[in-house]
């Protein structure tokens, strides 16, 4: 067995020397912590999409060319509620906020203010706040 101390402490360590890098930027570690999170749910989908080879494996797309087109697309083009929702994400927001509602009520060691924080990075996302459209206003 692990101990509690050695995935705490190299997690800890692992995420603060990546952050050491963006000094400017070093106010902004908890939301990168947050954030790389739910995209880490995103590379394990599409490491298993591609080990089993389905038929999705074409969908991820690594980079998205944006110029005069784009903006053309964004004025022209209406968007549905269903290409916003992402339920993958919001179900594992759900899952992770009703954990941190069980932990506020039984537990001991005070996980669930980061789950409360990491059920609404996923709902966030999940409800397709993050993106690539940027208003021209």
């Amino acid at each position: 067995m692990i101990p509690r101390w050695f995935t705490v402490y190299i997690g800890t360590m692992i995420t603060l020397l990546c952050a050491v890098g963006t000094p400017r930027s070093f106010y902004l570690v908890v939301f990168w912590v947050l954030f790389e999170n739910v995209m880490s749910l995103h590379r394990a989908k599409a490491t298993f999409i591609g080990l089993f080879e389905t038929q999705r494996v074409n969908e991820w797309v690594v980079t998205e060319k944006h110029g005069d087109a784009s903006k053309i697309k964004a004025t022209t083009q209406r968007f549905r509620i269903g290409e916003r929702i992402h339920m993958l994400e919001l179900c594992v927001g759900i899952v992770l906020f009703g954990c941190a509602c069980y932990d506020l009520a039984y537990g001991k060691y005070h996980y669930y203010i980061y789950l409360y924080l990491q059920a609404i990075a996923f709902i966030i996302m999940g409800c397709g706040y993050i993106g690539t459209e940027v208003s021209s206003s």
